[in-house]
This record gives C-alpha cells, structure tokens and sequence, in this order.
C-alpha cells in the first residue's frame, strides 16, 4: 500500500530555510521518512532504503537555504524533495555498476603477483572506482573534496587553490594527504 505523503508545512520549510541547524529536521525527518521508503522499496528494491534517505536529507539541509517554497509556480514541496530521492537512488544504482564493473575487472586479473599486461589497467580501474567513491562520499567535508579534486585531479598548484577557497597552504596539504591515503587504502583493498 503506498505511504500518503502529508501536506507540506510552510512554516516547517520555511522554519529550516532560515535556520539549516534546526531542531525541527527531525520533525521533517518523520514526516516524510515512510513516504520515502514506501517509494524505495516500491522502484527501487534493491537498495538500502537508509542509506539513500540519509543521502537525500543531507543533500536537502545543503539545498534547503536557497530554496522558496512557491507551490504555484514551481510546485509542491514533497515533489521536490523525491526528485532529490529519486536522484539519489540512481546515484546508488549507478555507483554499485561501476563498483561492481571494476569488481569483475579486478576477478579477470592474474592473482599470481606477477607483472602481466593488464595489470597497470586492473590497478588504474581500482584507483577510478576510488576516486568515484571518495568523491560521492557525503560524509567527507565537501570543501575538502573540492580542494582535493583542485589539487590532486586537477593538478593546479596547492597555492592557487589555497587561495581560491582562503585557507592556508598548509590546510591544502594536509587534505590533500589525508584524502590521498584514504584513496591508496581504498585501492589496497581492492586489489588485495
């Protein structure tokens, strides 16, 4: 039976666009959760249902401070918000593809230590599911992520990127080793 989505509060939305640190997300966070998850399980079975709410609310206390709430022109509320679910859910699906893809890659590969052909791609595609991962990964700081992509994939000077987001190069640095050796551990796992 599908959960009916109750009517948008205006005060509630407009409670946490003025105030992202309210108490009252667990308010909303009550009043849409079985709507969310009926609607998972019922399109998506196959995912975890908590994990991609807690992705949803998260990408929602980000979006909520510019968002204005105007049912007659950009319609309601809980349509916004399972369109942030609904993206969410192909984030997941998309992300466990690739995971699985590069699982696969890594089954193929010789196990025996030697250096084969192959074995520089095996490692290349370890190191995109990682990069993947670390960049969709919420519960890194998302300044961090950016600095690191700056840095690190972008190959821009630690400098000019301290700069550009006013923190110290030193602040740079350190985000670039401490993101580097979650990504080398990620790897390790992988090919392990």
């Amino acid at each position: 039976m599908a959960q009916r989505i109750p009517p948008t509060s205006v005060s509630l939305i407009r409670a946490l666009s003025d105030d992202p640190q309210s108490v009252r997300w667990a308010e909303l966070y009550r009043r849409y959760e079985e709507p969310m998850r009926g609607f998972l399980k019922a399109k998506f079975p196959s995912l975890e249902p908590e994990d991609v709410i807690q992705e949803t609310m998260l990408a929602l206390s980000r979006r909520l401070p510019d968002y204005r709430y105007t049912p007659d022109e950009k319609g309601h509320f809980r349509s916004y918000l399972m369109g942030i679910l609904k993206h969410k859910a192909a984030d997941a699906i998309a992300r466990r593809t690739r995971e699985a893809d590069a699982r696969e890659r890594l089954k193929r590969q010789p196990r025996d230590g030697g250096c084969r052909p192959g074995d520089d791609e095996w490692r290349v595609s370890a190191l995109e599911v990682a990069i993947s991962q670390l960049m969709a990964d919420e519960s890194v700081n998302a300044l961090h992520r950016t600095v690191f992509r700056h840095v690190v994939l972008s190959h821009e000077p630690p400098e000019e990127v301290a700069a550009k987001f006013g923190i110290s190069r030193n602040n740079v640095d350190q985000i670039k080793r401490r993101l580097t050796a979650r990504l080398a551990d990620a790897v390790r796992k992988m090919t392990d």
